[in-house]
């Protein structure tokens, strides 16, 4: 593991938000002996209008994220930045005066760009800088305000430029081989000790799950389009004696859900209290559509149900078939009750310690240690763990 890096991160999702890879991989830097300055994603003049919890929130706010993490908001930005190239260069060059002016306020020199966004081929970076571009999306699949065609030449250059190339998921890698050949798989983990608490006799069960009714179906992560929303409300008519329960965000339309009784949606919930929520599961969900956007996710769920020691049931997405027997995959919502069904039959402790050892090879450390590895090869260094 390397130390003594100053890493800027420019993050697809806000600090705060659900936790994932680029939290993971910078707090496990950040406890190596290395800086980050974890940039959260933009806000452009519009967010407010799609999202009104967004009108007030202070930027250009620098705030301890913990040891050796800085946070950072950037400016308000213009939108349609994913869909013409102008404004994105316009864009870009506003956050790299912010950076420029935080990262004088912290004397802080980058050493390494560590993106996980194509727009970010437009930023102005100081000279010798390693950049590493960590591919965890197909991002030309996202619905909303973007054209595809133009993310996707920005991606290409960006692949061009980078120093080092990552992916997070085989569907990716092989159809990213051709704009970076030396492209380096890396799927995504799970912080297992943390997880594994689900499975500890004295963590107590959230209150809201300790009065509901029947086993609980539980489902930990974003609602959002690619959500199967279908496919989850076939099974909450199958069995209306059984509790669904989703924690995490919600940015569509849930009114299908909202009109089933034995749904519940808590909102987001902080990453130290997911342990207790999986603990209330009986059974855990990745009820996802299948299309060009989810066959190359590698869901970091799968990695958390698995060490806290839950029986899975999945649509079957890429990612996840290498997982079986430990999830069962189901290919429509028929099949999704039925796997339901016999999951819950079927769950047993030796099971569950299956799960955990599956999980074990996963966690997030390991996961790190391979991008450091990636970094070092391309700066023609030897790997020391």
């Amino acid at each position: 593991m390397f130390k003594g890096e100053n890493i800027i991160c420019l993050a697809a999702a806000a600090w705060k938000g659900m936790w994932a890879r680029a939290q993971q991989f910078m707090t496990i830097f950040a406890h190596a002996g290395n800086r980050i300055l974890y940039v959260d994603p933009p806000f452009t003049l519009i967010s407010p209008l799609k999202d009104p919890t967004l009108r007030g929130v202070p930027k250009n706010l620098r705030q301890c994220g913990g040891e050796n993490i800085d946070l950072y908001s950037p400016p308000v930005i213009l939108p349609f930045g994913n869909m013409y190239r102008p404004i994105n260069r316009i864009n870009q060059r506003v956050i790299s005066n912010g950076l420029k002016n935080i990262c004088r306020e912290l004397a802080f020199k980058p050493t390494i760009c560590w993106t996980y966004l194509p727009n970010t081929i437009d930023l102005q970076l100081p000279a010798g800088i390693t950049l590493v571009y960590d591919c965890a999306d197909e991002h030309t699949a996202f619905p909303g305000l973007i054209n595809k065609a133009t993310v996707s030449q920005m991606e290409k250059e960006l692949f061009a430029r980078a120093g080092v190339s990552l992916a997070s998921a085989r569907e990716l890698w092989e159809s990213k081989r051709e704009l970076a050949p030396l492209v380096t798989l890396i799927p995504n983990g799970a912080d297992v000790e943390h997880f594994n608490q689900a499975m500890q006799p004295g963590l107590p069960v959230p209150p809201e799950l300790q009065t509901l009714q029947g086993p609980v179906v539980g489902y930990v992560g974003a609602i959002s389009a690619w959500f199967d929303q279908e496919m989850l409300a076939a099974a909450a008519h199958a069995h209306p004696e059984w509790s669904f329960v989703l924690v995490g965000p919600v940015d569509t339309d849930v009114s299908l859900l909202d009109s089933l009784p034995n749904v519940r949606l808590t909102g987001h919930k902080p990453y130290s209290v997911l342990p207790a929520y999986l603990k209330g599961f009986d059974v855990t969900v990745i009820p996802f559509k299948i299309n060009a956007l989810t066959t190359g996710v590698n869901p970091v769920k799968l990695y958390e149900y698995l060490a806290a020691g839950r029986p899975i049931v999945s649509s079957d997405l890429p990612e996840v078939r290498a997982f079986r027997p430990q999830v069962a995959i189901a290919g429509s919502g028929t099949e999704f009750v039925q796997k339901l069904e016999q999951e819950l039959a079927a769950d047993t402790l030796e099971k569950r310690v299956e799960r955990l050892e599956v999980a074990g090879r996963h966690s997030w450390q390991a996961r790190a240690e391979s991008a450091v590895a990636a970094v070092e090869r391309s700066r023609g260094k030897t790997h020391k763990k």
